[in-house]
């Protein structure tokens, strides 16, 4: 008995040691942190390009795909669903429970009866069961109501796999325009130092020009503190553009998944023409943003998960069934058959949960509801993006288009001023040198401009949820939704036809309420009517 009980205290002993190993204190997750934040930052540095060749906007979009984090982490994701699919469709198995008992007794099981009636033993003490006894069972278990929830859960995991997928689908395109956005970012700080540099070197000596002009009175000290200053702005503002390059950088080797302090260099031969963009009617690409968008997938998705919710709770509401069959082999010598099979049926209801599996149906059919909802409140929100950002593409270009203008007269005018710098002295160049500003400074304008154009073209295709817009893909899309139009086409009479009698009626009780108003007669009216509270703008 002793023996027993200091068994027991060293087994609760032990396991309590085991929980208070796997509970950590805040220093210890404070050193794991800071174990964390080393090995992070050193994987971090070892990030580099393959080489140290010039990236195309393809290059950045590539790697970004490849090495960005978010975007693993989205795949990563994806795997775990995909994971829990499986896992939910091995839950269809069947029960096999593989069972062995030993049982060994000190004493004999034995045992005697007595009469009901009247009085005295019926016979001695007897046994049938040996001391030690050895039994071995095989049994196999089918639950009807575990295999028909196992099976909807597989329906659910299948659908947040898919919802997964649409995810990293969408992170990869919010990705790939992030990285045209940063792109043309690094492309225009590029190109505005390369301007930048070489005319800051050709007009540096302004300022000594300036003072010794004023000095020699040949303009006036009024004059020579407005030239200067404007000098200064302009010199500031060229300038601001080296150091926009290093945030920019910094941002595209981020999302390239590289080392943000590293150095990067890309094509800028991009900004060299005027991208051709050619879009279809805006209706149409309307109904292909409804058509490809992730977001849209995914409420539909959810909407399937809620309706497989209800089929759960409608298999709950069923009797509990199990069939089974096993095999039993025991040992006991008194038995008169040592093995045998056994198979059966048994079948439980709970009343009592019934009234909360009809309340559990019909929040999950209302959550459903609330997701169709939903996704045709996200369907019209994208269809206005996709205006919104067709808009601004417009505006884009018409704004380029005007940068484009200005800087080619700026551009003349200054081809002009160096023709004619043979009559010059030192005021005009002193004048030259604040066109070559004010035209690099158009320049660079423009060079930005265009590069917000490509910004906002890839912006409508992250809107539309495509990567490109060709003649192919819109053949294929306006077969595709064609054939929706004929599958759905008798809901679409009937929502047509209803929104046709709403009107009807709309308009007849709107008619039967307004009173009968006389014609408003402006020559015959009274003289004592107009003006005062009576007024004729709000007669009108």
């Amino acid at each position: 008995m002793r023996k027993t009980f200091f068994s027991a205290v060293l087994t609760v002993a032990a396991l309590s040691a085991a929980m208070l190993a796997g509970c950590k204190s805040e220093e210890d997750f404070r050193n794991e942190r800071a174990e964390n934040a080393m090995k992070h930052f050193e994987a971090s540095r070892f990030k580099q390009p393959a080489d140290g060749r010039t990236l195309t906007l393809r290059n950045c979009i590539e790697l970004a795909q490849k090495n960005n984090l978010e975007l693993k982490v989205r795949q990563l994701e994806e795997q775990v669903a995909r994971e829990q699919k499986t896992a939910e469709l091995l839950g269809m198995l069947p029960e096999l429970n593989v069972k062995n008992t030993f049982t060994a007794r000190s004493n004999t099981a034995a045992s005697s009866s007595r009469k009901l009636e009247g009085s005295g033993m019926t016979y001695g003490y007897s046994t049938s069961t040996d001391r030690n006894v050895n039994v071995f069972s095989t049994e196999v278990a089918l639950s009807t109501l575990d295999f028909g929830l196992a099976f909807f859960n597989t329906v659910q995991a299948n659908d947040r796999e898919l919802m997964k997928r649409q995810r990293l689908r969408r992170t990869s395109q919010n990705l790939t325009l992030d990285v045209v956005r940063s792109y043309f970012k690094v492309a225009a700080a590029q190109r505005a130092i390369t301007i930048t540099r070489k005319l800051l070197e050709d007009c540096r000596g302004r300022y000594e020009l300036i003072e010794k002009l004023s000095k020699s009175r040949a303009i006036t000290p009024f004059r020579a503190f407005d030239e200067t200053r404007q000098f200064v702005d302009m010199e500031k503002r060229l300038t601001s553009y080296i150091r926009n390059y290093e945030n920019s950088c910094v941002e595209l080797r981020a999302l390239l998944g590289l080392d943000p302090s590293g150095k990067i260099r890309v094509d800028e031969s991009a900004l060299d023409s005027i991208p051709r963009m050619e879009f279809p009617e805006l209706t149409l690409l309307e109904q292909i943003a409804l058509l490809e968008r992730p977001e849209l997938y995914e409420t539909d998705m959810r909407k399937h998960i809620n309706v497989t919710e209800c089929r759960k709770e409608l298999i709950k509401m069923l009797p509990s069934a199990r069939l089974f069959i096993d095999f039993t082999k025991d040992n006991n010598s008194y038995l008169y058959h040592a093995s045998w099979y056994g198979i059966g049926i048994s079948a439980a209801y709970n009343l009592l949960k019934l009234p909360q599996h009809i309340a559990s149906y019909m929040a999950y059919d209302s959550m459903a509801d609330a997701e169709a909802a939903k996704a045709y409140s996200l369907g019209v929100g994208i269809m206005a993006q996709v205006r919104i950002s067709h808009s601004n593409l417009m505006s884009v270009k018409e704004r380029f288009a005007i940068d484009d203008r200005v800087y080619s007269a700026y551009r003349k005018n200054l081809q002009w001023a160096l023709a004619n710098r043979k009559a010059a002295g030192e005021l005009s160049q002193l004048e030259l040198d604040h066109i070559r500003l004010e035209t690099a400074e158009k320049e660079i304008s423009r060079i930005v401009s265009l590069g917000n154009v490509y910004v906002a073209y890839f912006q409508v295709l992250n809107t539309l949820g495509v990567s490109k817009i060709d003649s192919e893909s819109l053949d294929a899309v306006k077969a595709e939704l064609d054939a929706a139009r004929v599958r759905a086409e008798g809901e679409l009479a009937k929502a047509q036809a209803e929104y046709n009698s709403r009107l009807t009626g709309a308009d007849a009780k709107k008619s039967s309420e307004k009173p009968a108003e006389k014609p408003f007669d402006l020559v015959n009216r009274p003289l004592t009517t107009l003006g005062g509270s009576d007024d004729l703008t709000g007669s009108l």
